[in-house]
């Protein structure tokens, strides 16, 4: 990408550090969104992100993003995310994909008991079928020979525990929303 240099005083350089630090910016991108908006006021008309070349990097190309951070904010997420099993840069992900996508960030712990919970649901089912299907062969079937009350049960517990869970998770990614 080409330059843009400017001569200036001390004092000048020291504030336009302060207003880019202000808006979250760079010195970098703040001068070149200070060009495009002079330019389109000159221009009359807006110039597209792509010309005026504001995005940076390979203009979206990739499928990578590189932040920078203040360390204090690295160690923030690290302490944030490995308690949850994950790395700095998954937990970062998974954040983004509830913003992005309205998935739940679940932590490791939490998505290891829908597994489990999934699986044993899985095996209630299979039993369901291969019972039915005995007795269906047999010709026996008769509901009052069905034991279903032990079996709701533990369905039950299984929809409640899963439940939990997902309302844990959700409630946290609320909680950080800000």
């Amino acid at each position: 990408m080409p330059n843009l240099k400017a001569h200036c005083s001390r004092t000048v350089k020291d504030r336009f550090r302060l207003v880019a630090q202000t808006e979250g910016l760079s010195e970098s991108m703040l001068l070149r969104r200070m060009a495009v908006a002079v330019i389109t006021g000159n221009r009359g008309s807006e110039l597209a992100a792509s010309e005026a070349g504001i995005r940076g990097g390979q203009g979206g190309k990739s499928g990578k993003l590189s932040l920078r951070l203040r360390p204090a904010e690295i160690q923030a997420i690290r302490a944030l995310a490995e308690p949850e099993g994950y790395s700095a840069q998954a937990w970062i992900v998974r954040l983004l994909r509830y913003r992005l996508e309205g998935a739940i960030p679940f932590a490791r712990e939490e998505l290891e008991v829908q597994r489990a919970a999934i699986r044993e649901l899985s095996a209630v089912g299979r039993n369901l079928n291969t019972i039915t299907h005995r007795l269906l062969r047999s010709g026996e079937f008769d509901v009052s020979n069905l034991k279903l009350d032990a079996l709701a049960k533990a369905i039950e517990q299984l929809r409640r525990e899963m439940i939990a869970t997902i309302t844990r998770a959700t409630y946290r990614a609320h909680r950080s929303d800000g």
